[in-house]
């Protein structure tokens, strides 16, 4: 009976030390959809109707990895291709950006957490086959997050709200002088919801 003890204690204790090892590391890929900013661009099709592009609106598509401080704080950094298009047999027109951003949280419980962090745009571009193309200056933006993770699921959703300004460099090989972009620039500010398969 007595080694029987000490070996269920052997085992326990093992136990203990596997669950104090797990890492604090983990990773997501991530999609999502976003809506507001300025119009940039309409096409308008031979039916009559028309899509638009809008400095906002567009779709997510990246990846994650998320750190976790404590039981009450945590950190999520994202990488993310953030685009709008509007297409036609005879071209297309689409802008674009790569955000990456970091996103601290406070969990207010097991599945809810709230978060503000900041985000920096880069390689900011309008592509289009009608007029000349655009760039954009690099920008940082203001993101405030909510995150719901479902119990028993790997997947969590994210509503945020971003905020931020584009300002135009260059219209084809034309560069914008300063004074000028900075009084035509571009609202970004956009609802968005996000969807992260967590591993």
């Amino acid at each position: 009976m007595q080694k029987l003890s000490i070996a269920l204690f052997t085992l326990l204790s093992s136990t203990t030390v596997l669950a104090d090892d797990t890492s604090p590391f983990s990773f997501s890929a991530t999609a999502g959809v976003s809506l507001g900013g300025d119009t940039i661009g309409t096409l308008v099709y031979e039916d009559n109707s028309d899509d638009t592009v809008k400095a906002g609106d567009g779709i997510f598509i990246g990846g994650g990895i998320h750190y976790q401080a404590n039981k009450d704080f945590d950190i999520k950094l994202n990488a993310l291709y953030h685009f709008d298009a509007a297409e036609a047999k005879n071209g297309d027109l689409t802008f674009s950006r790569w955000a990456f951003e970091a996103i601290p949280y406070y969990n207010l419980n097991d599945n809810v957490k709230l978060g503000a962090g900041i985000g920096f745009d880069t390689s900011v571009e309008l592509d289009s086959d009608f007029t000349l193309d655009a760039k954009f200056n690099n920008t940082t933006k203001l993101i405030f997050s909510g995150l719901y993770a479902f119990n028993y699921s790997q997947i969590s959703l994210e509503l945020r709200y971003e905020v931020a300004e584009y300002e135009v460099s260059s219209v084809g090989n034309l560069s914008i002088p300063s004074n000028i972009a900075n009084t035509h620039q571009l609202d970004g500010n956009r609802f968005a919801a996000l969807v992260h398969w967590n591993f």
